[in-house]
């Protein structure tokens, strides 16, 4: 076993000075004949250029193995190398810290040296990690030096293996990997989910909103606590508030979780974790932003384990369905889901691609993020801060050979332009945007400067949704309307005497709200040469309805009026959601 490093000083104090007279890393590799000066030289322009780590840069460029590097900082830091194939973690203490921290600053616990953590890290530099390290562990810790990949895969085996994905979250395995730890190493090495009341309160938060089916968790800092809001169904409902004792815990425990920079509370952030509830894989996308009282939290759940439905589950009437399958089997073309933000657009993608997918047709989709991974799909996600917009994947995409292309979201020019021209040129293309309807969706990509030729010549189909919140089935009654419910079907051209409606009063069941998981209301425009006319000459976008209406398109509301009738949502919630 690899003799572990001194453990640093007590929390609070600054890290460790490096070795007195080091000498620069490129100056140290030439002096012992691991790379020429010509080599560290142009490292070194590289790294003027780019600012990324000038071994990193020598790795990339050939000049350099990863071993000799990690040798290299290991004896420039003063830290004992300790090589991961030849001498592997213990399992049994991987859990010590969060997977998400470990996986994003290359870090893990390896053994357990009396009630001292040891842990492998890649890069000796990384004050920050150190610090972060020192907060999160809260026992002391000595440090070990391990090469990148070798410690990447570390990773992988050590939560894949003893199913630690919800170790950061408390939810599963943080506690059974104690229970395997010798009797005497756990005595002295207590999990946090024993000593610390905020890791407690999270693993119960993030629990109480998987089984309330949360789709977001709204963190809210207050004078009276913090405020906590779960999103069910499309509605916010109030839980009620922590003490403001424990915002800061809270707040700070769920950054680390999500690999947050926790030094910044003044800027807006994002990050991510994984959780494994009860052997339910669980993505969350946390999003912070500075408010008057503390830092707000959002978390976006999204549970893997309900899997991608079908077009059959999603609600489309049949006449519906039977107009957008025809347009889908298209060879060529654009076809556009449009609505609001979280009205179940990305849902409906991934089910028609899903349908789509077999081994004669290659699918390639450009993503934020990648929610499902689908088997045999080339997924790809944007990555901004490497240029990898939606427009330069869409281009990347059309160089892989691609029958069908899934571009995440139409939200600038430049991705209308080269998403038209792919539709036009033999793929068939799918994406989403934000519009009011399907006809509106045919002016928006003009107003962002499509020429009107060739969004009438690249559509094929536009579908709008609404998600609608779906009455609970075990409460729900039947009712006549009364009078102001009966003005508003008469705006509707509905003859409101013997028609009943629907309405649940709430029970166990639904949480006492009346309603129960959500279903889509649609509007399914299929191209005309009428349709098609009416957009070259810039007609309105009531225009262009007004034509599809007359080719057999069954509005939106009406599409989720037949849904009210049939009993599967209310004529309030149509009001709300449709309008």
């Amino acid at each position: 076993m690899s003799q572990p490093a001194a453990p640093p000083p007590p929390e609070g104090a600054p890290a460790p000075p490096e070795p007195a007279g080091r000498p620069p890393l490129g100056q140290w590799l030439v002096e012992r004949g691991l790379v020429s000066p010509e080599q560290v030289e142009a490292a070194l322009e590289e790294q003027a250029r780019t600012g990324a780590r000038l071994g990193e840069i020598l790795v990339a460029q050939g000049a350099i193995y990863d071993t000799d590097l990690a040798h290299a900082l290991a004896e420039l830091s003063g830290l004992p190398f300790r090589d991961l194939d030849v001498d592997p973690p213990d399992l049994r203490v991987a859990g010590l810290l969060p997977e998400q921290f470990c996986r994003r600053r290359c870090v893990l616990p390896v053994e357990a040296d009396g009630s001292t953590i040891v842990i492998a890290i890649a890069d000796p530099r990384d004050v920050l990690t150190f610090d972060d390290l020192r907060m999160i562990a809260r026992h002391p810790v000595a440090l070990q030096m391990a090469e990148k990949n070798q410690l990447r895969r570390a990773i992988d085996a050590a939560f894949q293996s003893v199913g630690l994905a919800s170790a950061d979250a408390g939810l599963e395995g943080a506690q059974d990997v104690g229970g395997q730890m010798d009797d005497d190493v756990a005595a002295q090495i207590q999990l946090e989910s024993e000593e610390e009341p905020q890791v407690r309160f999270v693993s119960q938060l993030l629990r109480r909103a998987l089984d309330d089916r949360a789709s977001d968790v709204h963190l809210e800092p207050s004078p009276a606590g913090l405020r906590i809001r779960f999103r069910v169904d499309g509605a916010l409902r109030e839980l009620g508030c922590a003490p403001r004792s424990m915002q800061d815990g809270v707040i700070g425990r769920l950054k680390v979780m999500a690999g947050i920079d926790i030094a910044k509370p003044g800027q807006a952030q994002d990050g991510r974790m994984s959780l494994n509830a009860d052997g339910r894989p669980v993505d969350v996308r946390v999003s912070s932003l500075p408010a008057v009282n503390g830092e707000v939290l959002v978390l976006r759940l999204l549970d893997k384990s309900q899997g991608i439905l079908s077009l059959d589950e999603l609600g489309f009437l049949d006449s519906a369905l039977a107009s957008y399958r025809e347009a889908c089997q298209s060879a060529w073309g654009l076809i556009a889901v449009s609505g609001p933000t979280g009205s179940g657009k990305s849902t409906t993608l991934y089910a028609t691609v899903s349908e789509l997918n077999s081994e004669s047709v290659n699918t390639v989709t450009v993503e934020d993020p990648v929610e499902y991974r689908i088997p045999g799909i080339k997924q790809t996600q944007v990555n901004r801060a490497v240029g990898y917009t939606f427009a330069s994947g869409l281009r990347a995409a059309l160089r892989a050979d691609p029958d069908i292309i899934l571009i995440g979201e139409i939200r600038d020019a430049e991705t209308a332009h080269v998403a038209a021209q792919a539709a036009m040129t033999g793929h068939l293309v799918l994406s989403t945007l934000h519009a009011n309807d399907s006809a509106s969706t045919a002016t928006r990509l003009t107003d962002m400067g499509v020429e009107p030729y060739l969004v009438a010549s690249a559509l094929k189909c536009v579908v709008a949704q609404r998600l609608l919140r779906r009455l609970c089935q075990r409460c729900r009654h039947s009712y006549e309307p009364d009078a102001q419910e009966a003005e508003v079907l008469a705006r509707l051209g509905l003859d409101p005497f013997g028609l009943p409606l629907w309405r649940a009063e709430g029970c166990a069941e639904c949480g006492r709200t009346g309603y129960r998981g959500r279903i889509a209301a649609f509007e399914v425009m299929t191209m005309t040469s009428a349709i098609r006319a009416a957009i070259v000459a810039r007609a309105s976008s009531e225009e262009i309805a007004a034509e599809a209406q007359a080719a057999g398109m069954q509005p939106l509301r009406a599409d989720a009026f037949a849904k009210v009738m049939a009993g599967l949502t209310s004529l309030a919630e149509l009001v709300k959601v449709v309008g």
